[in-house]
């Protein structure tokens, strides 16, 4: 279970300057969690544990030597005590259980000149105790990495109750065999957790550092380095960067120092404002950005339409050249967008350009010119059914005429037609979109529980429980 709260967001290495644009931290309550999940998977664990077979031999006065051997034992109850885990700064996780007891069945035989016994017994194990720290750490790509790094196993008191044989060998069988089982359990428990801790390895390499969020952009989300693990909490750098799939590029930006406060939740992940820029910067360079309108796009209650009757007030030249023809409008970036992260709000301005065209009787199109055009944006970003949805209004647009092939014009009362296009229809589009949502990575396993989204300045933060179902 700790493997997976340490991964939940557990997402090739490579650092985006000192600060990470994905920050997340697990605090105690994680672990208080965890330890009820783990319990149960210990349960399951210990539950199967096997001891090997020992045979051997004892000098007994006044019989002389015997030969024994002790096999088939293994644990068939225990109770498991709430363990204790807590942070061990710069180190890892500390999981400590103690009074623990056990129970454990097995078969016995001895061998005395010529007398030959054996029989089973059962060994009641009294006040086992363990403590582990668990090295948590990270590899060339940005993966954790777990490790035993300190362990202590102790037994307390043995007892043993025989089952079959000659009684008067019983006494001196108790004795061996409550020392070679107290031995086995002390050099056994430890290196079984640590093959245990050493064995989740594969599972980590499997886990993911990228999602691929659809088929042009691509989030990264490696450690730049390891964990920071203090007192009451541990917190993961990550890169968190958007790349365009076809045309990798590095954001030319390092992402701005946050921090994460949030102590009532198990989990807190931040996404930085340079993080979300690089998603602008991915689109625009896989070049999707882009829209064309039609006629046919503008609702019909729109005074304006796309066509050269529409723009006469504007351009008188346009019907005189091109009488009542239809228009379209291929509007795209002119270079990345720019996201700002306020308190509760998300400001986002884009810079475009509009190519405008006549569409001829024989359908092939005409330029009649080109508008740049800067609009700034405003959105409240919410949690929905486990997505990052949201909704996006304009705030305001400003053209000039980058070309033209009908001589130069006004471009300020044009301003309202484009913004009545955005409005209209391209922001239906893209508010559908977020509608739709984002859906937030996760395992099959691990369920998020009433997750809270936050603005800040300069980062966005997600807060929330989780939830594991094996």
């Amino acid at each position: 279970m700790w493997v997976y709260l340490i991964t939940l967001l557990a997402i090739p290495h490579h650092a985006l300057g000192a600060n990470p644009g994905l920050e997340s931290v697990i605090t105690q309550k994680a672990l208080e969690y965890a330890k009820h999940v783990g319990a149960s998977l210990a349960q399951e664990k210990l539950g199967g544990l096997t001891i090997p077979d020992m045979t051997g031999s004892i000098s007994i006065s006044p019989f002389g030597k015997v030969d024994y051997s002790v096999s088939g034992m293994h644990v068939v109850n225990f109770n498991l005590p709430e363990p204790v885990v807590g942070f061990a700064e710069e180190a890892g996780i500390k999981i400590g259980i103690s009074g623990m007891n056990v129970a454990i069945n097995g078969n016995w035989r001895d061998h005395y000149q010529l007398i030959r016994d054996s029989g089973s017994f059962d060994l009641a194990v009294y006040e086992l105790a363990v403590s582990v720290l668990v090295g948590v750490g990270s590899d060339s790509t940005g993966r954790l990495t777990l490790s035993s790094t300190n362990c202590d196993a102790s037994v307390g008191d043995l007892e043993v109750t025989f089952h079959g044989g000659t009684s008067w060998l019983y006494n001196i069988f108790k004795k061996i065999i409550q020392g070679l089982v107290h031995e086995q359990l002390n050099s056994k428990l430890c290196p079984m957790l640590s093959e245990y801790i050493d064995g989740l390895e594969p599972l980590l390499q499997k886990i993911n550092v990228s999602y691929q969020y659809d088929p042009y952009v691509v989030f990264e989300f490696p450690l730049i380095h390891p964990p920071a693990i203090g007192a009451s909490n541990m917190e993961f750098d990550c890169k968190g960067e958007f790349y365009s799939v076809e045309h990798r590029g590095e954001f030319p930006f390092t992402p701005e120092q946050f921090q994460l406060h949030d102590q009532n939740r198990m989990v807190s992940v931040g996404l930085s404002q340079s993080s979300a820029n690089s998603a602008g910067f991915a689109y625009h360079s896989a070049g999707v950005l882009r829209i064309r309108l039609t006629d046919s796009m503008i609702p019909k209650v729109s005074p304006i339409r796309l066509n050269t009757t529409s723009f006469e007030s504007f351009i008188p030249e346009l019907p005189k050249r091109y009488p009542g023809m239809l228009m379209l409008v291929d509007l795209f970036t002119s270079q990345q967008p720019l996201i700002t992260f306020q308190p509760d709000n998300v400001t986002a301005q884009a810079f475009g350009a509009a190519k405008v065209y006549v569409i001829l009787p024989n359908a092939t199109l005409a330029p009649v010119f080109v508008l740049d055009i800067c609009a700034s944006f405003s959105a409240k970003l919410f949690m929905s059914d486990l997505k990052l949805t949201g909704f996006m209004t304009l705030n305001n647009v400003s053209l000039n005429l980058a070309s033209s092939e009908l001589g130069p014009f006004q471009t300020k009362s044009m301003e309202n037609v484009i913004r009545a296009g955005i409005r209209l229809a391209v922001l239906p589009e893209v508010n559908a979109k977020l509608k739709r949502g984002i859906p937030l990575p996760a395992t099959p396993e691990v369920s998020l529980v009433n997750p809270v989204l936050k603005v800040n300045q300069g980062f966005v933060m997600l807060a929330t429980d989780v939830s594991y179902s094996p």
